[in-house]
């Protein structure tokens, strides 16, 4: 049997070691115990949850802009070009503008909730109930 010394001794310098190892990739003070918390120190960036980091959130953001705004573009001249010239119009040309149309509305919802989710906290919606369902309808949509 250990005696309850050697078990203190034991069981601190294994939490000790343990959260030093944990808490040096963020920056945190090196003599933390989780024995006897004297400091707690305050993590910047994370007063209202945690948060995707910058190198995440930014070429998120800056690729989910780019393709909207190409998308956009490209799937509203599909329908201008093919309404425009009566010799577009047979079926294949009809059957490609509704594809576009299609496209368009999935990029101008599932797109902008891509850039909500990025720059909010981790597993929550806040976009309300309807979009909600109205981006689930959508999603699903791309993969039938």
């Amino acid at each position: 049997m250990v005696s309850t010394t050697v078990q203190t001794i034991l069981l601190e310098n294994l939490t000790t070691a343990t959260f030093d190892n944990w808490t040096s990739g963020f920056g945190l003070a090196d003599n933390l115990t989780l024995g006897n918390v004297s400091h707690i120190p305050n993590i910047t960036g994370f007063e209202d949850g945690p948060r995707f980091p910058g190198y995440i959130r930014t070429p998120s953001m800056v690729l989910c802009t780019i393709i909207l705004c190409i998308g956009v573009l490209g799937n509203i001249m599909v329908p201008c070009v093919i309404l425009k010239s009566k010799d577009m119009r047979n079926s294949t040309n009809i059957f490609l503008m509704n594809l576009s149309i299609a496209d368009l509305m999935v990029l101008l919802v599932c797109t902008p909730t891509v850039l909500v989710e990025v720059n909010s906290k981790p597993e929550t919606w806040q976009m309300g109930e309807h979009m909600c369902k109205l981006n689930a309808c959508f999603t699903l949509s791309k993969y039938l």
